[in-house]
């Protein structure tokens, strides 16, 4: 066989012309500005990238014919060692109709003829044909049932005549000039598989192998601005250019744009803007500076408290929501199981409002379950949880504090929690078959709540120039009216 070797494929790919491609998502490649052979070299390399990612199941090695005396095949396909098929490549600009397509697999099985080699079951061979551009109309009717519809091209009498035509193009078939096989001819076209891939097809297949379309195309890139706006202000904010698309932002730097550098002060939990270095040299005089930053630490404890107030009552709205009554109450998980929620929840919530108010450093010491993973956190809780309820079970009360009537109504409620185990192993078995279902719900409930709490929080305090702007007045009465709903 005339096989082409992976150096003169590498050899040849180097040496391609690559036409300009437009990657928008919608167009087709410029398969038909190939050459023939790059066209070939394609086809061959896109095929030789899909087995590599195990995407067929019927063949599992393709070879490149040299170019001459291919007789009727570009590539040749295989599985196990055996010749299953064929690519026929066929470059065009215009739509291929169905004499083309007829008299292409009437030469090849001319040669099958010849050499039983190239096809040597019919009942497992696939004629594959690759268009660069379409077929036509009649051509795609014809192969969408064409071991059927090949019947009728015998019977009026197309076949014959394709096939004198072929025989008379080409020398190696004179041994059929007087003795046409149209009955061998007739029983391979309507046993073999034929199918097609347009260019429609093949660029679908191109464009997940990046490798392939950069090899053999010169891509530009074009993109919609509505639909990536995403995008484009990720890349101003790169660039330090977030100003430009921020609306807050926008205020902001009209009200501090024309302040002199000597006027800005920078101290780190607050930043002024339009107040000399003079003045807060006169702030210093007895100890009136600490008199202004007093009220902002203040306010920054009472918002860090009431921010977990905040974040409290929405685990247990959330816990209340999604886990008592979608699964505790619809039986899918034990009422032990839940305990593990809150406490969970709230130490990585935590996270989101602690990581701001301390050095890193710090905070691991004062607080270090809010570094633990999810793996680790969980553990700790359940063995708490696991610890507790072994001495409840065991009847050991001495760790619930509290007076006769609280010691009492806990007891009841571990009762109540414990109703049904006799004791810790099964505990433990319903909780590490519970904790499956709930690590999903524990995520979503976490990830719907962090985006209520921002790690990051500004405040921004203003002189009453905000008055006499008329758009700023506006914003604040939208505002107004939303927290209002």
């Amino acid at each position: 066989m005339n096989l082409l070797s992976d150096k003169q494929i590498e050899l040849e790919t180097k040496s391609i012309y690559r036409p300009l491609a437009i990657e928008s998502g919608t167009t087709i490649l410029p398969l038909s500005e190939l050459g023939d052979r790059e066209f070939e070299l394609l086809c061959y390399l896109l095929v030789s990238s899909e087995l590599k990612n195990l995407e067929y199941s019927n063949i599992d090695n393709i070879s490149l014919m040299q170019g001459v005396s291919e007789r009727g095949r570009d590539c040749v396909l295989y599985n196990n060692s055996e010749v299953v098929g064929l690519i026929q490549c066929k470059k065009y600009n215009g739509r291929l109709t169905k004499p083309q397509v007829i008299k292409e697999i009437i030469k090849f099985i001319l040669f099958s003829l010849l050499d039983k080699t190239i096809l040597p079951n019919k009942e497992n061979f696939e004629y594959n044909i690759y268009v660069s551009n379409d077929l036509n109309g009649v051509c795609i009717e014809l192969l969408s049932s064409f071991n059927e519809k090949i019947k009728d091209e015998f019977i009026n009498g197309n076949i014959e005549k394709y096939t004198n035509d072929i025989i008379s193009e080409y020398e190696s078939f004179n041994v059929f000039k007087n003795n046409i096989p149209l009955k061998r001819i007739e029983d391979l076209l309507t046993t073999i598989k034929v199918s097609y891939q347009n260019g429609i097809d093949l660029t679908s297949r191109i464009l997940n192998h990046n490798n392939i379309l950069s090899m053999f195309f010169n891509i530009k890139t074009v993109v919609d601005l509505e639909s990536n706006d995403k995008n484009i202000r990720k890349a101003l904010d790169d660039y330090g250019l977030t100003l430009l698309t921020d609306k807050d932002l926008k205020i902001l730097k009209q009200r501090i744009e024309n302040t002199q550098e000597k006027d800005r002060i920078n101290l780190g939990l607050m930043d002024f803007f339009g107040y000399s270095k003079e003045f807060f040299d006169y702030l210093q005089i007895d100890n009136k500076f600490k008199e202004v930053l007093e009220p902002y630490k203040k306010m920054q404890s009472l918002l860090d408290k009431y921010l977990m107030d905040f974040l409290s009552t929405e685990i247990q709205k959330s816990v209340f929501n999604e886990i008592t009554i979608k699964l505790l109450n619809t039986q899918k998980i034990h009422r032990f199981s839940v305990g593990i929620a809150q406490p969970y929840l709230f130490t990585r919530l935590s996270k989101r409002i602690l990581i701001k108010s301390l050095p890193k450093e710090i905070l691991i010491k004062l607080h270090p379950d809010i570094f633990k993973s999810q793996e680790e956190l969980i553990l700790q809780i359940s063995e708490f949880l696991f610890k507790t309820s072994e001495e409840i079970l065991n009847g050991n009360y001495n760790n619930l504090v509290g007076d006769d009537n609280l010691v009492q109504t806990k007891l009841n409620l571990y009762e109540h929690i414990h109703q049904g185990i006799n004791n810790i192993n099964e505990l433990k078995e319903i909780f590490k078959k519970d904790i499956k279902i709930l690590i999903p719900v524990l995520e979503r409930i976490e990830d719907n709540i962090s985006k209520l709490i921002p790690e990051e929080r500004t405040i921004i305090i203003k002189d009453g120039s905000f008055l006499e702007n008329k758009d700023e007045l506006e914003n604040i009465k939208q505002t107004l009216d939303k927290i209002k709903k």
